[in-house]
């Protein structure tokens, strides 16, 4: 199996950017609202990592397909300046204990070198990776394929070793 992590296109610098997410965010699945930095423009993009990891409604619809039991909460971004509001969804994966004991880190215990143990991870298509520090998102390869071959936008992937 192939995995990815999927992360933000730090190449665009206006993405709707919110303000004051990781204040508020609880765990019920009641709607949010979080307004938006003030910008020249600001670019609607379909995977904003931080503060918390928030997805477009359209690429939610390609996850529910290959994974179950995500949870997810729904987030209105309001820029007040145009009077636009636009659903995302924060995501929260299962967290998977999938690290493989080549996986390498940094003096500070971030991660130099990510290898997942495929064993560990499972039949998982979408989660995150437990006892790290970094909040990564991984994808299996049906999902990356998914989401490249559709019009997704701000939306980059880096393919993970994996020890089988």
């Amino acid at each position: 199996m192939e995995y990815y992590l999927i992360y933000q296109d730090n190449r665009i610098e206006n993405f709707a950017e919110p303000m004051g997410v990781s204040k508020i965010i609880n765990m019920d699945d009641l709607p949010v609202q979080f307004y938006i930095k003030d910008k020249s423009e600001n670019e609607y993009i379909d995977f904003i990592e931080k503060p918390v990891t928030l997805i477009s409604e359209k690429l939610k619809q390609i996850f529910e397909i290959y994974q179950k039991g995500i949870f997810y909460k729904p987030v209105v971004l309001a820029d007040k300046k145009r009077m636009r509001q636009d659903l995302y969804w924060l995501m929260l994966p299962q967290k998977r204990e999938c690290l493989s004991l080549q996986t390498e880190f940094n003096k500070n215990d971030t991660i130099k070198r990510i290898v997942i143990d495929e064993k560990k991870a499972g039949n998982y298509s979408i989660f995150s990776i437990d006892g790290i520090i970094e909040n990564f998102i991984v994808v299996n390869l049906d999902v990356a394929e998914s989401v490249l071959r559709s019009d997704f936008f701000g939306i980059k992937f880096k393919k993970v070793e994996v020890e089988c």
